[in-house]
């Protein structure tokens, strides 16, 4: 009788467990189809990555939904803070946007090698008008994996303004914060300045710094991520 009542309770304990690691995988993956949900929505909004015409320049910081922020230096890190947020609230109700958002200024580049300073969220979405994209086309299962950037630009990058004058931006915030004078001081420009040729570019896979000669290397190698 010992021994079935053992039995029982050792069949017990691993069923227990069983769910437990079951339910586990479920929340996981529940989590990682909102995070590609939640990086699908907010590119799409601007236009950014693979499927769009910008790249994000980082560090960027966000916004969560419960209203806390976060500075991040990568689409790894922003996957893994959205992943860790919602195994801990919950996956957000369908329909729900945005899932998170960026806190501005942002910068970003775009194929030709122009330099944007993005002020707000109506700034963000009159570039995305600027974009055709392919985002209706695709769709956000696996936007994680392969719809973010495939990589990010090195510093220092030199900016060449409409005028021919030049600045050099030693980090990320020091190119917002040059973007963002100029654009107060030039508000009626028509123009937007450029990152100067050849500049280097990281390769989020491989980590391998690649030479982008001019603007036509630089939009072969935004369309080859895609």
């Amino acid at each position: 009788m010992v021994n079935v009542w053992k039995f029982l309770m050792m069949a017990a304990v691993l069923t227990a467990i069983g769910i437990l690691a079951c339910t586990k995988n479920e929340n996981a993956l529940e989590s990682e189809e909102a995070v590609d949900q939640a990086l699908f929505a907010a590119q799409e909004r601007g236009g950014l990555g693979s499927y769009g015409c910008y790249e994000l320049v980082f560090p960027v910081t966000i916004q969560l939904p419960n209203g806390t922020t976060a500075e991040v230096n990568s689409y790894e890190e922003l996957a893994q803070k959205l992943q860790t947020f919602f195994e801990t609230n919950g996956r957000p109700k369908r329909g729900v946007r945005p899932m998170f958002s960026f806190v501005f200024p942002i910068s970003v580049v775009n194929s030709s090698g122009e330099a944007i300073i993005v002020e707000n969220d109506q700034q963000l979405r009159q570039l995305r008008a600027e974009c055709k994209g392919t985002f209706d086309q695709r769709g956000p299962k696996g936007y994680g994996r392969h719809g973010v950037a495939c990589f990010e630009f090195v510093f220092p990058v030199t900016i060449v303004f409409p005028d021919g004058t030049t600045a050099q931006a030693e980090n990320a915030r020091a190119l917002r914060q040059i973007l963002r004078t100029w654009k107060q001081n030039n508000p009626n420009a028509t123009e937007r300045p450029e990152l100067l040729f050849p500049l280097q570019v990281k390769m989020r896979r491989t980590g391998e710094i690649i030479t982008v000669n001019n603007a036509a290397e630089l939009a072969a190698l935004k369309n080859s991520c895609k």
